[in-house]
């Protein structure tokens, strides 16, 4: 079955399952590896928004990380083969227009192929407060250090009373 396909099953079945009283409430929930940019759209990247939200207690915390490419970065990697780890190499393919990076990865004679699909840091404020969010921290790394308005974004929320 398709990956985006199952994604958006799993996410279908979080949404419904927020209808009901007995779903357990977390104090944490996290979406790692910029697992939201594998969303196509505005109104799918609020349906997980608001998922994540409905599976918090009150005041629960929501965290997760996705990147805007720089100017830089798609003008070094755009169109090339580069080698990430031995015999293990990534294609950036950017599109600019659509905000769409399709990353191919192969090694040996194996190639797959994706679609993420980035927005920029107001856009993720925007959906974020739609989705029922306060936004505590805005990181530029997993070490902590402050966005400067670059590529990676970290974003510790709270979920709102």
């Amino acid at each position: 079955m398709d990956p985006q396909a199952l994604e958006n099953d799993a996410l279908a079945a979080v949404a419904d399952a927020s209808s009901t009283d007995d779903i357990e409430r977390v104090p944490l929930v996290i979406c790692p590896f910029r697992s939201l940019l594998h969303m196509e759209t505005d109104d799918e990247k609020l349906r997980a928004l608001r998922a994540a939200r409905v599976l918090l207690e009150p005041e629960g915390r929501f965290a997760f990380d996705v990147f805007s490419p720089s100017r830089e970065d798609i003008e070094e990697t755009h169109g090339r083969w580069l080698e990430r780890e031995a015999g293990i190499f990534e294609r950036a393919d950017w599109d600019e227009g659509t905000r769409t990076l399709s990353l191919s990865v192969r090694s040996g004679d194996v190639i797959t192929t994706f679609g993420l699909h980035w927005l920029s840091a107001p856009e993720w404020l925007r959906l974020l407060d739609e989705a029922g969010f306060a936004v505590d921290e805005l990181y530029g790394w997993f070490d902590r250090r402050s966005y400067d308005g670059e590529e990676d974004m970290i974003f510790a929320c709270t979920a709102r009373g």
